[in-house]
């Protein structure tokens, strides 16, 4: 089943891609008309590089890279029916190595390739550990291990600033099991 899920999502990633290989343009215009935290799209050539390093990887059509206005080291992949864009935060962008900027992209972009953000998944399915660990671990055999683990570890310094205590303790945990799926 899985199989059949990347598979469509990897055609459905290969039909988005305009001729020339670059990304549907104003994808980020139209992301912001679904979600209000997406801003323009990120030139940063770091970023546009670990774009291009993560398409050769994976054998995946690029996609869009758009800021993602939220004050965490955070990013998301979303699919907006016929194309798929990502956004990175400015902690992503500032904080990341070039090696840590393709870890983030690379997990992003796993989603996509292992059908996580295909249309209707986020209705029939709840986003789990599961599902964040099969992304470390395809992002992590495109790119290494390292990386993704720093990642991780960033990730578990922001959510030690959480304010709710419960919220708090439980992303902790929650990365600390996926930095030890790594390992």
């Amino acid at each position: 089943m899985r199989r059949i899920a990347c598979s469509a999502a990897l055609a459905a990633l290969a039909l988005a891609a305009p001729a020339g290989g670059a990304a549907p343009a104003d994808i980020c215009a139209e992301a912001r008309t679904h979600q209000k935290h997406v801003g323009a799209e990120i030139t940063d050539p770091r970023v546009q590089q670990a774009l291009a390093d993560i398409a050769k990887a994976s054998n995946l059509a690029p996609v869009a890279a758009c800021e993602l206005k939220m004050p965490y080291f955070n990013a998301i992949a979303e699919n907006l029916g016929g194309s798929f864009y990502i956004a990175l935060t400015p902690q992503v962008m500032a904080q990341s190595s070039a090696a840590e900027l393709r870890a983030v992209i690379g997990h992003e972009m796993a989603h996509i390739a292992l059908g996580q953000r295909a249309a209707g998944f986020e209705l029939t399915h709840h986003r789990t550990i599961k599902y964040e660990e099969e992304a470390d671990a395809l992002s992590a055999r495109w790119f290494g291990a390292e990386g993704m683990i720093s990642v991780l570890t960033k990730l578990k310094t922001d959510a030690a600033r959480l304010p709710n205590e419960a919220q708090r303790r439980l992303a902790i945990r929650e990365l600390d099991a996926r930095i030890k799926a790594l390992q």
